[in-house]
């Protein structure tokens, strides 16, 4: 038991790190390249798919899916 009570604290720990630096540096770069988020979805592949879908049926020049814990975050740039 000690054991799974010790590396969840880590991971929990480690999360928090994470959340915070993506909390202040992603949206001021991405904000600055015209990049905006536009829907999460649950696996890479549906992400890719919808970011796909978007390049073809609007006019969008750019697309990416990254991962933004519980969800890959579709990002789009005009």
């Amino acid at each position: 038991m000690r054991r799974k009570a010790a590396r969840f604290g880590v991971t929990m720990a480690m999360a928090g790190a994470l959340a915070t630096g993506t909390l202040t540096a992603a949206p001021a770069s991405a904000a600055a390249a015209g990049w905006f988020p536009y829907q999460g979805f649950r696996t890479l592949t549906t992400c890719v798919q919808a970011g796909t879908a978007k390049l073809i049926m609007e006019n969008y020049k750019e697309y990416d899916c990254r991962w933004d814990s519980p969800f890959y975050m579709l990002w789009l740039r005009k």
